[in-house]
């Protein structure tokens, strides 16, 4: 695969030139419109699913959303492992270096791939179990889970090709490639769940479709372009350790979030009843989807602290913690204040029931309170991802979940029934968010930010 190395270089040099903010706003827009894009057919596969099948089949789906959300952690560590030390190695002009960690994971991909493939294909009805899947929801579970299983190679291998182009500074090109799967799986989601009435299996087709072919774009971009590193495929597994340590905290927090979504399904079961379940269900899709653009100002971040913090440039490091912390902070307040003032708006897109409206609404005016203060987790996870300090970015990206959210679920609702589970989201926010700050805060009085020094040992 040829090269043009002066070409590519232009492309990632000016992540060192450009002033910070506009830099971010021109990486910011095309990947956050693309994870929009991408998080839309999210929303609208909910929405065809309880209009089309019933709201019954989305909390099906809901069950066993958190098996879906592993594979996007699978692919998000790839990708973002890759991304992060690709930009590191562009940041100190190493070229061929980068071209060698796309090819090895590349091959982590595939070997992931597979051993997902054999594991939908010879225990499906045991995953179901693990989930605790209610008998009421099963069928619909295994309808959609088992396609998304099985071609998960697909939900894997995009993001991580698609990433080669952020990481190189052309988000254009990312945000074309989701733009392609988001409209495509919008258009098949109509044509298999409402023309064809495939049901929730019409929805699993519709993404996967639409992901493949998506992907095969990907590939045919890369092999007709000159302005990427050329791709190594050298058989090296010792090397991949350095990819999946990098992407270790974006695999935390992925699988922290389907950890959540899935021990929320057991406490509603367990404490309230399967509609509070279906209502988490259909206001989970709304806020993955509201909270896309936070997840894209953190990857800008990412790309911009990883060069500059690589080509020893701490002046623009430092300034794009702020504009980053600052960004995010006020967009989550402003994500809030319109989410509680239409609440009632945003449950009658997924139901007409009256119920189901008002446990909605329960929920958004109870829970979403903390939301500005998860910028601080993402931001200081974030920042130790970029400068290669992958054991404090693996303890901020699991610290809300697992070590304070957790604990409160399990312990609250003992006290205060389902008010317990509104409390431990809000509080878990708080506590963590406090605990960040001040870890932060001595760190950085400890080392100081100046004289940090990116390692690029392992490549």
């Amino acid at each position: 695969m040829s090269v043009n190395h002066g070409e590519a270089s232009s492309d990632a040099e000016h992540l060192a030139t450009e002033p910070v903010a506009s830099l971010f706003v021109k990486h910011f827009v095309p990947i956050c419109i693309g994870m929009l894009v991408i998080g839309l057919y999210n929303l609208i596969d909910g929405l065809f699913i309880s209009h089309f099948v019933g709201e019954q089949a989305l909390g099906a789906v809901a069950m066993v959303f958190p098996i879906q959300m592993g594979i996007a952690a699978l692919a998000a560590m790839l990708s973002a492992g890759m991304a992060t030390l690709v930009t590191r190695q562009l940041g100190v002009q190493q070229r061929a270096k980068a071209g060698m960690i796309i090819g090895h994971t590349l091959q982590i991909a595939a070997v992931l791939s597979t051993i997902l493939l054999l594991l939908g294909w010879l225990y499906p009805l045991q995953i179901l179990d693990w989930l605790s899947v209610q008998a009421v929801f099963k069928a619909d579970a295994y309808a959609y889970l088992h396609p998304i299983i099985l071609f998960s190679f697909v939900a894997i291998l995009l993001p991580v090709v698609g990433d080669i182009f952020r990481a190189e500074g052309q988000p254009h090109k990312l945000m074309l490639l989701m733009l392609t799967a988001s409209g495509l799986n919008i258009l098949l989601d109509y044509v298999f769940i409402a023309v064809f009435e495939w049901g929730v299996s019409g929805a699993a087709i519709a993404t996967v479709a639409s992901q493949a072919a998506a992907l095969v774009m990907a590939i045919l971009m890369l092999m007709s372009s000159n302005k990427h590193s050329q791709i190594h495929c050298s058989f090296k597994p010792g090397k991949w350790l350095a990819v999946l340590a990098t992407g270790a905290p974006i695999l935390i927090t992925q699988l922290c979030l389907g950890w959540q979504a899935a021990l929320m399904n057991i406490q509603l079961i367990k404490i309230a009843d399967e509609n509070w379940l279906i209502a988490y269900g259909m206001l989970s899709r709304v806020l993955a989807f509201t909270t896309l653009p936070l997840v894209a100002m953190l990857v800008t971040f990412q790309t911009l602290c990883a060069y500059n913090f690589a080509a020893q440039n701490m002046a623009r490091v430092r300034k794009s913690i702020k504009i980053a912390l600052l960004s995010m902070v006020l967009y989550a307040t402003l994500l809030i204040l319109v989410l509680i003032g239409f609440a009632f708006s945003i449950m009658t897109w997924f139901t007409e029931q009256p119920e189901l409206i008002a446990k909605g609404e329960i929920m958004i005016h109870s829970a979403l309170w903390g939301l500005p203060l998860i910028a601080f987790m993402l931001l200081a996870s974030g920042f130790y991802q970029a400068i290669g300090d992958t054991r404090r970015a693996s303890f901020y990206s699991a610290l809300r979940v697992l070590f304070v959210f957790t604990p409160l679920l399990l312990i609250l609702p003992l006290w205060f029934d389902l008010n317990g589970i509104f409390m431990a989201i809000v509080g878990a926010d708080v506590i963590a968010a406090l605990t960040t700050c001040t870890l932060c805060w001595f760190h950085h009085k400890k080392t100081r930010l100046n004289r940090l020094e990116v390692s690029n040992a392992a490549y």
